[in-house]
């Protein structure tokens, strides 16, 4: 309750106290360093939420035009797009206004991309940590880039270039289905399909329909029901291209997925998942404690003639330990998998199956195993802190930190803004060794 509560309260203050951005523009005084690209966004018309709007981006580097492109750009984000430092999704189109592949600052081709401005997560770092340790551990995440941003002649501050989760050979590596692929040879992939709210927007994200999703047929807690709260929508096909062929098979499977981990089959529950992917997901998500990981901004996976797998993680900015309460208890070391018992009034809950998984002795052994493995490598203390520092050096030895908080500030006078930056990372570092130690402690206790 407290951290709905919380997010309502962010909400009326964002409506309340948010200004249009477009022409309130600062002088910067902190040096601009070329070395870091920097993006140009020029439009004619207001940038909304729906639809896109036509623009034209140049990204620069050291006094080089890079690239010049038409997009088309919209507001992205839930509570997030009621900050005045909003986020981005934008297209790259071309002269003929289509859809138009193009490689940006080294990352693979896309038409579909992000710019995501952490506003509220003041270390500047959660996603770009938490998908590059996911990189590392061998589990696909967006990739990122560190730039600068301006709208029509506004500048912006620090964000962060990234790949939107999409079904291609460079980021969700699944075979496409089109939708003449309703034979049996072809039906079984790929899929994406998301947990989540239904858009962005407060006011339609309960906007669930037969047309955009499925709902489980189980509660929370393994029963059946009617009235489930679990969703799950159809991200790739998107829910205008699936055909009923398809959406019956995808359903189904999940259907029978959920049949089985219920019925506590928990030898048969390995036909339909891809156990590492899940192994691995619930590691990560616990050991960064986000918890969106399980009911929001949850992706899943099938590909044709594979099983069922977890991830890309996503969407990371209340992890690591918030610096705010966060439901009762969910503030200091407690399990994500069981956040319904500490947040069972939310409207997105974590699905019945992640607490029977949790059960099955033979999943557990596997968890325990992998997390063992990963402590000496990826998610050691020395690698992770590592990391961190490698972010943090490169923020303030460009001036992005001085520069972005500079730009969005509440104190034109404030200048240590490297110090205040510095105290939110570590807090982030201190919370990744205390909470890794209580897994340790705990995992072979679940």
């Amino acid at each position: 309750m407290k951290r709905i509560f919380l997010l309502n309260v962010i909400l009326i203050f964002s409506l309340i106290t948010c200004n249009n951005t477009e022409n309130d523009n600062r002088d910067i005084s902190a040096p601009r360093n070329k070395a870091v690209p920097f993006i140009s966004i020029k439009t004619e018309k207001k940038i909304v939420d729906d639809p896109k709007v036509v623009a034209v981006l140049k990204i620069e580097r050291n006094d080089s035009l890079l690239l010049e492109t038409n997009i088309g750009i919209e507001i992205r984000g839930a509570i997030s797009q009621f900050e005045d430092k909003k986020s981005y999704g934008f297209e790259i189109r071309d002269v003929n206004d289509s859809l138009s592949n193009k490689s940006l600052l080294g990352l693979p081709k896309n038409d579909d991309w992000i710019l995501y401005g952490p506003m509220s997560e003041k270390s500047l770092i959660k996603n770009v940590l938490t998908y590059a340790l996911s990189n590392q551990m061998g589990r696909y995440a967006s990739r990122t880039q560190f730039v600068e941003l301006e709208i029509n002649g506004n500048y912006k501050g620090l964000y962060v270039l990234m790949e939107k989760m999409k079904q291609n050979k460079h980021r969700i590596a699944i075979k496409k289905l089109d939708k003449e692929d309703n034979s049996p040879e072809k039906i079984s992939g790929g899929y994406i399909l998301k947990i989540d709210k239904t858009v962005g927007n407060n006011k339609d994200a309960y906007n669930y329909t037969e047309q955009n999703s499925f709902t489980s047929h189980y509660d929370t807690k393994g029963q059946l029901s009617n009235k489930s709260k679990i969703h799950y929508l159809f991200d790739y096909p998107k829910a205008k291209n699936i055909t009923p062929q398809q959406k019956a098979y995808i359903s189904q499977y999940i259907h029978d997925f959920e049949k089985t981990i219920a019925s506590n089959a928990t030898q048969d529950y390995a036909k339909y998942m891809d156990t590492d992917s899940f192994v691995d997901y619930f590691i990560l998500t616990e050991f960064i404690q986000n918890n969106d990981g399980y009911r929001i901004s949850n992706y899943l996976q099938k590909d044709r003639d594979k099983k069922m797998a977890m991830g890309p993680i996503w969407d990371c900015d209340l992890a690591y330990g918030p610096e705010y309460t966060f439901c009762d208890g969910m503030s200091k070391d407690a399990w994500v998998f069981r956040y319904n018992q500490y947040c069972g009034n939310d409207d997105w809950l974590v699905p019945f199956w992640w607490e029977k998984l949790l059960q099955d002795p033979a999943f557990k052994n596997k968890v325990n195993l992998r997390w063992k493995s990963l402590r000496k490598s990826v998610l050691s203390d020395e690698n992770v802190l590592k990391t961190i520092d490698g972010l943090t050096k490169y923020l303030h030895e460009n001036n992005l930190v001085d520069r972005n908080y500079e730009r969005w500030s509440e104190k034109k006078k404030e200048t240590n803004f490297k110090e205040r930056h510095l105290k939110h990372i570590q807090h982030i570092k201190a919370w990744v060794k205390q909470h890794s130690s209580w897994i340790d402690r705990e995992i072979e206790k679940i």
